[in-house]
């Protein structure tokens, strides 16, 4: 029996909730981490981006989602057709606006729990606080993005190929380990004062390169398959015979030989970047310096990333054919 709307987002709240902790949990604890368990009021301006950005990721498929369950009847939405949304109000529930306006509430927000008691605990507050607000923006977009699925499926292409979405969404990753890495400037393992080419720089560097890989590649293995659905039928992504993975023989090793030859290559570009850094006396700040160390490491994820949603997407294309089927034989039995 296909569930109504109430009864099936009171299931989806109840596993959305603590996912978005889970997340938090991750983010803010490695913000955290990196700036010595430290929480100022000038650090409110970082976290608020980086709680934006993180909202942005939660709403950026949403509504892809909606449009396929809606469009496979996973939900009875009877109780929601005949609603429709204004202009303004699709405009302000676009996930980029919606992020850019949360900033400022994410930045009231982290001051508010600077001023709360045991102010030392002021990052466990703004953990507990700020999924509640995420859950009540993604509550309320949840149904403008279902208006917008039952009144029309026409959307604009957003991405004519798996090339520009993943380069889409390794753009905001890297943007957000840009963010969380800032704080290591003031760490002394992280000093530039014995020049770039320390060795306790580089293997720092090496090691920081590796966790935020690793965390990177753990997040990017959530299925897309049905989201590439969605957007098909919301015609947001283009329908095309996409090309080999780049690199092929590589990404077909086992995951553990890449790994160990990617560490081999990292470890190298890192100690050749430092010895021309060192060499030329050239100052830049502690994210470039990082920016240009993970480069070998933004390679392979982008990589990694884009061979694993390449065969999701031909999932999705294949579902979509199917689906266009059976409805075509659907309606001449009729």
């Amino acid at each position: 029996m296909t569930p109504d709307y109430a009864k099936f987002v009171r299931f989806q709240d109840k596993r959305f909730i603590p996912f978005i902790y889970v997340i938090l949990f991750v983010v803010l604890g490695f913000y955290w981490k990196n700036n010595a368990f430290s929480f100022t009021s000038r650090d409110a301006g970082v976290i608020s981006v980086i709680l934006a950005i993180t909202l942005f990721t939660l709403l950026h498929e949403l509504k892809a989602y909606w449009a396929y369950s809606y469009v496979i009847n996973r939900i009875n939405l009877d109780a929601l057709k005949g609603r429709s949304c204004s202009t303004i109000t699709a405009f302000f529930a676009r996930p980029a606006v919606v992020s850019v306006c949360s900033v400022l509430f994410f930045w009231l927000m982290a001051q508010a729990c600077l001023r709360l008691p045991a102010s030392r605990f002021s990052m466990v507050y703004l953990y507990l606080i700020s999924p509640v607000f995420m859950y009540l923006v993604f509550r309320t977009v949840r149904r403008v993005y279902i208006r917008q699925v039952l009144t029309g499926m026409s959307s604009t292409v957003s991405f004519r190929n798996i090339y520009q979405y993943t380069g889409y969404y390794v753009a905001v990753n890297t943007a957000l380990n840009l963010l969380s890495v800032s704080p290591l400037q003031a760490n002394p393992a992280f000093s530039f004062s014995e020049g770039y080419f320390s060795a306790r720089l580089m293997i720092a560097m090496l090691i920081l390169c590796g966790v935020v890989l690793a965390i990177n590649l753990a997040f990017s293995r959530l299925s897309k398959r049905y989201l590439f659905l969605g957007r098909i039928f919301l015609k947001e992504i283009t329908i095309y015979s996409a090309p080999p993975v780049p690199f092929g023989r590589f990404i077909s090793k086992p995951f553990f030989v890449r790994i160990i030859l990617l560490a081999t290559v990292q470890a190298g570009w890192i100690f050749i970047l430092s010895f021309i850094a060192g060499g030329l006396t050239v100052s830049m700040p502690f994210v470039v310096y990082f920016l240009l160390c993970y480069l070998p490491c933004l390679m392979y994820h982008f990589l990694h990333v884009y061979a694993y949603w390449l065969k999701e997407f031909h999932l999705s294309c294949d579902m979509y054919f199917r689906y266009e089927s059976f409805m075509q034989r659907k309606s001449l039995n009729m």
